[in-house]
Formats: C-alpha cells, sequence, structure tokens
C-alpha cells in the first residue's frame, strides 16, 4: 500500500464521518417534527418533516465505505505499510 493509498483511506474515513453525523441530523429532524407535531405546531412540524429528506441521502453511503475500509486485504496493507514505514523510521542514516 502506498502513501496515497492510506490517504485515500484516511479521506474516506472522514468522509465516513461526516455521512454519519449528516445522517443522525436527519433522524433529530424526524424527531423534532414529531415533536412539533404532538404539540399541535403543525407548520414547524411541515418544515422538520421535509427538511431531512434531503439527508436521507446519506444513510446509503457509510455502509459502503466503511465495507470498502475494513476490508481483510485493505486492513492487512495498511499493518504491513505501517511496519514497513516504522522500520524505515528505525534506520540509522
Amino acid at each position: 500500500m502506498t502513501a496515497s493509498k492510506m490517504f485515500i483511506r484516511d479521506f474516506l474515513g472522514l468522509l465516513l464521518i461526516i455521512c454519519t453525523v449528516l445522517a443522525g441530523l436527519s433522524i433529530l429532524l424526524c424527531l423534532l417534527a414529531v415533536f412539533a407535531y404532538a404539540n399541535h405546531d403543525t407548520g414547524l412540524a411541515s418544515d422538520f418533516f421535509h427538511e431531512p429528506f434531503y439527508l436521507l441521502a446519506f444513510f446509503v453511503p457509510p455502509y459502503f465505505i466503511a465495507r470498502y475500509i475494513n476490508r481483510a486485504e485493505t486492513v492487512a496493507a495498511v499493518e504491513q505499510y505501517l511496519l514497513m514505514k516504522s522500520k524505515s523510521e528505525q534506520l540509522p542514516h
């Protein structure tokens, strides 16, 4: 595994975190819509209910990103790369 692939893997990890946060925000907005509807504020409930539809797209990518990052071959390649890098740093120049 090269350094560029490590960078891509780290970038995908960051993307996974962002997608998970946005999916959580979608759930939070849906809960706020339910609470507003329970308090008979249908205008606010309607606003809170329509906003999370755009955030529903962030539920699917985290699954596939996590599957790609946690593949056995990828994890083994990362461990091998880190071992090789630590050995090269220990060599005296």
